[in-house]
């Protein structure tokens, strides 16, 4: 019986394409919605959830503020003197009732391709700040930086840390937690390296630092705090100024669902990038449209050849995980 605190509204049935479906009363103005009752990491729930997402902001419908699509959840912000919860419910409902498949689903996706300076000198000017004063003899930084424990904790050495950031898609499930960020999952899960966040946090990271917390990678907008393991720096992905031209309608440059593929450069390629995106604002973005049909993502997915080679990584990473100093 459902007493006063309960905050789950209503479900969904489990289904053979989907988990249950849970619709969390998430403040006066917010619903959300959730696929499953336990953590979980899986790019197929994301690919349902913007499919169903993007057929309900199609419905236009009045009080809908706007939403915010993750890896396995949706937050709708509404407004509740126009719609209600129940009415907000019934739309997502119908719409989750249409997909019958995710083998049907067919996902706009933009492949942007970013270059990376691994080691650059910023992100280690982070570092160094973060072991004078936070935490000294830091057992996450190793040689000044932190590609040595993310190669430990992974039982893999550095160049093989940097060939699989390198080596595969990472995939936005959504936007992230600081303006203009998102978090990038692995496409392919032989790339599916795991870290531990710092503890406690940096107080200051640059803009473009890239770091991995977790399973998932993040792209700093801003300078700001943080607690990825660092690897790099890319190029500006938020502009605030909005002077460049890519950020003429919107200062964040991802939208949900977009993928990221990374190629090496030296740092002084980035550094010139930040002046022809910031001040001669004619440096011109690497960005393909494109679509992710989930049918053939999940016949890769599900080869016997990633699927063996992720079960000899996830053997690596066990070994790396006991044997890693804790943080």
């Amino acid at each position: 019986m459902k007493n006063k605190y309960d905050v789950i509204l209503d479900t969904l049935p489990e289904t053979g394409s989907r988990l249950e479906v849970l619709f969390r009363q998430a403040g006066d103005g917010f619903l959300q919605v959730e696929y499953g009752r336990e953590q979980r990491a899986n790019l197929q729930d994301s690919f349902r959830m913007q499919v169903v997402n993007e057929m309900v902001l199609e419905k236009k419908l009045n009080g809908l503020i706007e939403t915010v699509p993750g890896i396995r959840t949706n937050l709708f912000h509404f407004n509740p003197t126009v719609l209600s919860p129940n009415s907000l419910i019934e739309e997502i409902k119908e719409a989750e009732d249409l997909v019958k498949s995710i083998e049907d689903i067919v996902v706009e996706s933009r492949l942007i391709k970013l270059p990376i300076a691994f080691e650059d000198s910023e992100t280690k000017k982070a570092v160094e700040k973060y072991t004078k004063e936070v935490r000294p003899n830091a057992p996450n930084v190793i040689n000044g930086y932190n590609l040595e424990y993310i190669a430990m904790c992974n039982g893999i050495t550095v160049d093989e840390v940097k060939q699989v950031l390198l080596g595969t898609e990472w995939y936005n499930s959504g936007g992230g937690f600081w303006p203009g960020g998102g978090f990038f999952w692995p496409m392919d899960p032989r790339c599916a390296i795991v870290v531990p966040k710092y503890n406690p946090p940096r107080t200051w990271t640059p803009e473009g630092a890239v770091g991995i917390g977790g399973p998932c990678v993040f792209t700093y907008t801003t300078p700001t705090g943080g607690g990825y393991q660092l690897f790099g720096r890319t190029i500006p992905i938020f502009q605030f100024s909005q002077k460049h031209p890519l950020f003429k309608d919107s200062p964040f440059l991802y939208r949900s669902a977009d993928r990221i593929k990374f190629h090496e450069v030296e740092e002084e390629e980035i550094l010139y990038i930040f002046e022809h995106v910031h001040n001669q604002t004619d440096y011109q973005y690497d960005i393909t449209e494109d679509k992710i049909s989930v049918k053939k993502y999940l016949e890769f997915y599900n080869s016997e050849e990633v699927q063996k080679g992720a079960k000899i990584f996830q053997e690596k990473q066990r070994e790396g995980t006991r044997t890693a100093p804790r943080l």
